[in-house]
C-alpha cells in the first residue's frame, strides 16, 4: 500500500482533495502556483506537497524543497523551442498573456500590456529595498502594472479617468485585505439558490438602467432578467468591499452573455456574423467567476504575509495630467504605462455597458467629461473644432500633420482636417504628459512607455520616434527603443470609411517601449 505522503495525483484527484474545481486548478498549476509537474500532457500532483502548501505561508520554505524534488524527479520535462522564447530586451506585450494570471485574468482589457513584461522592467529597473521604492502608471487601466508592483512590495500609485477600469483596479489592489470567507459564503449562497430553482421563479425588483441605449437589445428577455436578480443580490451586499468585488465580477462577464462582443470594438453579434445569445445560465457564469477570483485572492493574501512591511497602493480615479498635484515632487523611482494609442480607440464607448449597468455613470453628460480628459481627447470629440496646431516646436511633426490635414479635403472634419486636429490635439497632451512626469520623478528615475505607430488617413506617424523627442525636450534620456511587437491587429485604423487613405508603401503595425531615464 502506498504511503500517502508521497502519493502522486493526477488533476482530478489533487482538485478533489484541495476542494477547488479542475478549471482553477489546472490554471494554478500553469502558473506554478502549487507543486506540480507536468507529465506529457498531464498534470501530476504530490499529496503531501498539496498538504504543505495548503498550510499556508509558515511552510513555505517546505513547499518550495518539494517543488525543487519534484522537478528533480525522473519525470519528463520539456523546453521551450529556440524560436519562441523571449528575445533579448523587453517581450511581448500583449494583454493576452494576462489571461491565465491571478488577478490580472479578472476583467478582460482590450489595450492592456502583460505582467510577463512589466516584471521583465523591474528586473531591468529596480533594485534595493521595495519599502523605499515608488511605482507609478499615469494610465493605469485594469492595474496589471500596480498589482505587478504590489506584489514586489513597491509602493504602487496609479490614475485612472474610467470609472469601470478604476474600480477594477482598486478591488484587485485591496485584495490582500479581503475577508475571504464572506466571499465563499456569498459564493455557496448564489449557488444554493440556483440548484433551488429559485433563478427560474423569482422575478426581479432591478430595473435596466433608464439611460442606457443600444442599436439592437443589449440582452435578451431571459438573460436580463437573470441580470436583473444579480442586481438585487448584489444591492443587498452592505460590506462595500465585497458590493465592490461583485461588481467588477458581473462587469467581467456581462458582454459574454450579451448580443455584443468585441471584434475588437463593442458592437452587435449579428454585424459580427454571430448569433444572438437567447438562453444562458447567468448564476453559473457569474459563480464559476467568483470561485477564480476566491482563488487569487486566497494567492495574493499569502503571497504578501512575506513582506515585513505593508506596501501602499492607491488609484485615483482622476486625469494625470490635470491633478497629478496630488503626488510630491521628485517622488517616483519607476513609471511603467502605455497611454491611449493615436488610434481613436473609444475607451468610453466600449465600456458603456459596464457603466451603465453597474451603476458608475448618470448618463451622456458624464460619458463627455470622460471623453473630454481622456488623454489626447476622440477624434470625435475634436474633428469640428477650430484649427489646432502643435503646442510646442518639432518642425518634422508639423509639417507631417500638415500632410495629414491636406488629406480627402472633400470629406471636410471626416478627412484629413479632423483627423490632423485629433493628432495635434494627442500629442500636445504627450508634451504635456512629460511637464508633469518630470516634476514627479526622481533624478535618474526610469520611464517606460508602451506606444504604437498609426497610420493616419494614409500617413505613416511614428509615435514612439516623436514621443522620445517631446520626452527629450523636457530633459528625458532616451535608453533604449524596445520593439516588444514586430506585428498587431489594426486593419480598422487603416481601412474604416473615416480613416482610409492610401498609404505610399507598405507599414506594419509595431509596438515599442520606449525606456527613459529622468535627469538630474
Amino acid at each position: 500500500m502506498q504511503d500517502n505522503n508521497t502519493e502522486v495525483l493526477n488533476l482530478t484527484e489533487a482538485a478533489k482533495f484541495i476542494r477547488v474545481s479542475q478549471k482553477t486548478l489546472r490554471e494554478m498549476a500553469r502558473k506554478k502556483r502549487l507543486p506540480c509537474q507536468k507529465v506529457g500532457r498531464e498534470w501530476r500532483f504530490l499529496r503531501r506537497g498539496l498538504e504543505q502548501w495548503l498550510a499556508g505561508p509558515a511552510a513555505d520554505s517546505a513547499v518550495a524543497e518539494q517543488v525543487a524534488a519534484y522537478k528533480q524527479a525522473s519525470l519528463p520535462t520539456m523546453t521551450a523551442p529556440a524560436d519562441e522564447r523571449a528575445p533579448a530586451g523587453f517581450g511581448d506585450t500583449a494583454f493576452t498573456n494576462n489571461r491565465r494570471e491571478p488577478l490580472h485574468r479578472w476583467v478582460p482589457w482590450i489595450a492592456g500590456f502583460s505582467a510577463a513584461f512589466v516584471e521583465e522592467v523591474f528586473d531591468a529597473a529596480l533594485n534595493g529595498d521595495p519599502a523605499g521604492i515608488s511605482v507609478l502608471d499615469p494610465f493605469a487601466g485594469v492595474g496589471t502594472t500596480l498589482v505587478e508592483g504590489l506584489k514586489r512590495g513597491y509602493n504602487v500609485i496609479g490614475f485612472e479617468i474610467n470609472p469601470y477600469a478604476a474600480l477594477a483596479c482598486e478591488v484587485k489592489l485591496h485584495a490582500a485585505k479581503f475577508r475571504l470567507k464572506h466571499l465563499t459564503d456569498v459564493i455557496e449562497k448564489l449557488e444554493q439558490l440556483r440548484r433551488s430553482g429559485w433563478v427560474e421563479r423569482a422575478r426581479p425588483a432591478s430595473t435596466p438602467p433608464k439611460n442606457f441605449r443600444s442599436k439592437a437589445p443589449f440582452f435578451s428577455p431571459d438573460i436580463e432578467r437573470q441580470v436583473l436578480l444579480l442586481q438585487d443580490f448584489i444591492a443587498q451586499q452592505t460590506g462595500g468591499r465585497l458590493e465592490r468585488l461583485l461588481k467588477v465580477a458581473l462587469g467581467s462577464v456581462m458582454v459574454g452573455f450579451s448580443n455584443y462582443s468585441y471584434e475588437p470594438s463593442l458592437g452587435t453579434r449579428a454585424a459580427a456574423g454571430k448569433d444572438e445569445i437567447e438562453h444562458a445560465d447567468v448564476f453559473r457564469i457569474f459563480c464559476d467567476k467568483l470561485w477564480e477570483m476566491e482563488a487569487d485572492i486566497g494567492f495574493i493574501q499569502r503571497h504578501m504575509k512575506r513582506f515585513s512591511h505593508q506596501p501602499a497602493a492607491a488609484v485615483h480615479q482622476k486625469s494625470y495630467l490635470a491633478q497629478s498635484d496630488v503626488l510630491p515632487p521628485q517622488s517616483i523611482d519607476l513609471l511603467v504605462t502605455s497611454p491611449p494609442y493615436l488610434n481613436n480607440y473609444h475607451y468610453v464607448r466600449n465600456t458603456r455597458p459596464q457603466l451603465y449597468w453597474l451603476g458608475l455613470t448618470e448618463g451622456n453628460g458624464a460619458l463627455r467629461k470622460l471623453e473630454e480628459d481622456n488623454f489626447g481627447q476622440f477624434w470625435q470629440t475634436v474633428r469640428s473644432g477650430p484649427l489646432i496646431s502643435l503646442s510646442f516646436d518639432l518642425p518634422e511633426l508639423a509639417r507631417l500633420l500638415e500632410i495629414v490635414r491636406a488629406q480627402n479635403p472633400a470629406k471636410r472634419t471626416y478627412g484629413g482636417s479632423g483627423w490632423a486636429n485629433y493628432a495635434a490635439a494627442y500629442f500636445n497632451d504627450c508634451h504635456r504628459f512629460f511637464e508633469v512626469t518630470r516634476r514627479l520623478m526622481k533624478p535618474g528615475g526610469s520611464v517606460v512607455i508602451v506606444i504604437g505607430n498609426n497610420i493616419v488617413q494614409g500617413v505613416h506617424i511614428e509615435t514612439d520616434r516623436f514621443l522620445a523627442e517631446i520626452g527629450a525636450m523636457h530633459g528625458f534620456q532616451l535608453v533604449r527603443m524596445h520593439r516588444v511587437r514586430r506585428k498587431r491587429t489594426g486593419s480598422s485604423i487603416v481601412n474604416s470609411s473615416v480613416r482610409a487613405g492610401v498609404t505610399r508603401k507598405q507599414v506594419e503595425l509595431y509596438e515599442t517601449a520606449v525606456e527613459m531615464r529622468a535627469g538630474g
